[in-house]
């Protein structure tokens, strides 16, 4: 049923030809309702972050399972091999990391989203509840930009996704204007 939804939206996309879309709320909203339905999304992603002066690349292995309870989810460090294995589980703003037989509680920062350790968690939220600023489409990919604006930063995600099977192919995290991190999807599974 979520293939079938996103092939409708898909047909759309590739009628409308070049890089404008027509009915781009109508669009956004069948990419909300592709991702709300989907009970569970398994995603292999690397995450390029270059929050400051030091650039690293994590590979997180990232299951998000939504129910009547909620959202909950488990992401594991699969690389770099000095911290592999370190995980966490999320339950709504809660976030439990552990490693081996210590578990570690944590508050997240205040800008939520804009750290490799939540920024999944928050970008598959945007993608099942909140509408997108601009739909467009570059190649064979539909794209999403969500904004939010706080007094403290101005936060953009740029989202691309497979226009026939709906799966995240890669996104770009900007704050104030400058890139801070990049999300290479080898695998997105929406079940």
């Amino acid at each position: 049923m979520v293939e079938r939804w996103f092939c409708a939206a898909a047909a759309l996309v590739l009628l409308t030809g070049c890089s404008a879309v027509k009915n781009p709320e109508k669009l956004a909203a069948s990419v909300r309702d592709v991702y709300a339905a989907a009970p569970s999304v398994e995603l292999v992603v690397d995450i390029t972050s270059d929050l400051d002066e030091e650039t690293m690349t994590y590979r997180i292995g990232y299951t998000q399972e939504q129910d009547e309870q909620g959202v909950s989810a488990v992401m594991t460090v699969l690389a770099p091999a000095s911290i592999a294995g370190i995980s966490a589980e999320i339950t709504g703003e809660d976030f439990v990391f552990s490693y081996e037989d210590a578990e570690l509680e944590t508050a997240m920062p205040d800008r939520k989203g804009l750290t490799p350790a939540d920024v999944l968690t928050y970008l598959l939220y945007d993608l099942r509840n909140t509408v997108p600023a601009q739909v467009w489409k570059e190649g064979d990919w539909l794209a999403l930009r969500y904004e939010a604006v706080t007094e403290a930063y101005t936060a953009v995600k740029e989202v691309y996704l497979h226009a026939q099977t709906g799966a995240l192919h890669e996104a770009r995290i900007y704050c104030d204007g400058k890139q801070i991190m990049r999300c290479a999807f080898e695998s997105c599974a929406l079940k």
